[in-house]
């Protein structure tokens, strides 16, 4: 359901590498969650979420407290505090690490532009 109304915390760190050039950069603040809990979804998955794929793709993101100021030049907040306030989520989000299989060489069958 999140999907067809909103971002999904996955789609919102591709989100901000798309705007930071294809790669990690600058700092994300994952906005309007962890106040209300309005959501068909438990109340700490946004956070939970965002924290991981925000790890995965090696991007810099800020977790304040609601109302906590922090400088994004400075030392962001990254503590998971809503763990110490929320039940702890059904649905982790973090993929299973995949075992890197040696990359095959593509078959050659194609007369292409680029080749001659």
């Amino acid at each position: 359901m999140l999907p067809d109304i909103h971002m999904t915390p996955a789609e919102g760190v591709r989100a901000h590498l798309d705007l930071q050039g294809g790669r990690a950069g600058g700092v994300l603040l994952p906005i309007h969650w962890g106040t209300f809990n309005l959501a068909p979804h438990a109340w700490a998955e946004p956070g939970e979420w965002t924290k991981d794929a925000a790890e995965e793709a090696g991007q810099a993101a800020a977790f304040p407290r609601p109302g906590e100021p922090f400088e994004p030049a400075g030392k962001l907040p990254a503590e998971a505090w809503w763990r110490g306030v929320s039940q702890p989520i059904a649905r982790p989000w973090r993929r299973p690490k995949q075992a890197s299989a040696p990359a095959e060489e593509p078959e050659r069958d194609l007369d292409l532009a680029g080749d001659r």
